[in-house]
């Protein structure tokens, strides 16, 4: 009996021992998790999100044209073909650059023979010939100045007594004979009209002597005199510097021409700036006339792909920075999900017709994703920092 009791009082001391352990167990408090706990979807969930669209692009493009116009003469490259940077894609018809390369040589040569010959000065040859052509351009004037010698006028005024007494005899011998139809009427009639032309020529002459120079005729005399002097002066002195600065102005003119004729043949091939692919070609034909700027053909690099947003507005770009990671969804490839991060923020805006501005971005991808085309449209998603203004607030 009392073993039994001992047993009894026993397991009563265990049952209240383990009725006050379980309640001290299951009332304690639970350890709050820290932040190392929680995950990044649940962080990201505590964080605004910025949305925009933006389109895939090759980080390299070029829509390549040639800087002059001309005749097309070949296209080498066709749409699709892989090319290398230097690759020869285009040409323009060369004949008429090479005769523009000729005409500027030329030109060239011809200025640099006027400098040469202005810096050398006059030659001996020439210098004689300036001498002599003053000399008689002076004496013609002291010849006219003096006017006739009394020698001359003697000369002059017995020419006009003989043609005179040769009149009188023709005109007594035209009158014996006139009226009368036959051959020898007409012979006096002749010599009478001879005899009188000499007699006006003897007499102008006469006066001429007599009257002195004309004065009209002295000055200009004496102007072609001073012309040869100061010819002859400006030989003698050679070119001043004036006109051979100007000559040196004409040979650096004609130099920058000829390189320029001379880097057009080059202008007229147009190469591949890069490694890449041909994605488009122009429809112009070989032959057609090409003008600056004209897009001949479009090069990428495909395996170079970024994508590029411009719908980012003012209260987006002011809560993004450069390097901040961005989620890309690419609907045409079934939402499928890429990283990237913005890696150019332009600092213009570009300004729409509403008053809004927008801002271009680019997100660079973190891996190159083989299924994406150039074009493909894709949701960017940006996540501000907590604690972020609110847009609107």
């Amino acid at each position: 009996m009392r073993k039994a009791l001992g047993i009894i009082i026993a397991l009563a001391i265990v049952v209240v021992a383990v009725a006050f352990i379980g309640q001290r167990w299951f009332t304690r408090p639970k350890k709050e998790p820290g932040p190392a706990a929680l995950s990044e979807s649940s962080t990201r969930q505590e964080q605004q999100i910025i949305t925009v669209r933006g389109i895939v692009v090759p980080v390299r493009s070029a829509k390549l044209s040639f800087p002059i116009s001309g005749k097309l003469q070949e296209i080498t490259a066709t749409a699709g073909i892989t090319v290398s940077a230097g690759q020869v894609l285009a040409r323009l018809d060369g004949q008429e650059l090479e005769l523009d390369v000729q005409l500027a040589q030329s030109e060239l040569e011809a200025q640099e023979a006027n400098l040469a010959r202005l810096q050398e000065g006059a030659s001996v040859a020439e210098l004689a010939a300036a001498q002599v052509s003053y000399e008689a351009a002076v004496a013609a004037y002291e010849k006219l100045k003096a006017g006739p010698s009394a020698q001359e006028i003697t000369i002059a005024d017995a020419d006009l007594k003989q043609a005179e007494r040769a009149l009188q005899q023709a005109q007594a011998a035209y009158d014996a004979v006139r009226g009368l139809p036959d051959i020898g009427a007409r012979s006096e009639s002749l010599q009478l009209e001879r005899a009188t032309i000499d007699y006006q020529r003897a007499k102008a002459a006469y006066e001429l002597a007599t009257a002195g120079p004309d004065q009209a005729a002295l000055k200009q005399a004496e102007s072609q005199a001073a012309a040869a002097k100061a010819q002859l002066e400006a030989l003698q002195a050679g070119a001043p510097p004036s006109e051979i600065r100007a000559a040196q102005a004409g040979v650096a003119r004609a130099e920058a021409n000829l390189a320029r004729a001379l880097l057009a043949p080059e202008q007229a091939t147009l190469r591949a700036p890069f490694d890449g692919m041909v994605t488009s070609v122009t429809v112009a034909q070989p032959g057609g006339l090409v003008s600056p700027g004209d897009t001949i053909l479009t090069i990428a690099d495909l395996t170079q792909l970024q994508v590029e947003t411009m719908d980012l507005d003012e209260w987006g770009v002011a809560n993004v920075t450069l390097n901040q990671s961005a989620d890309l969804l690419v609907p045409a490839l079934g939402n499928r999900s890429l990283r990237g991060h913005m890696a150019f923020i332009s600092p213009e805006p570009t300004s729409m017709s509403s008053g809004a501005v927008f801002y271009k971005a680019i997100i660079a991808l973190e891996k190159q994703e083989p299924d994406l085309r150039w074009g493909m449209t894709v949701s960017v998603k940006l996540y501000m920092p907590r604690g972020a203004p609110i847009s609107g607030i």
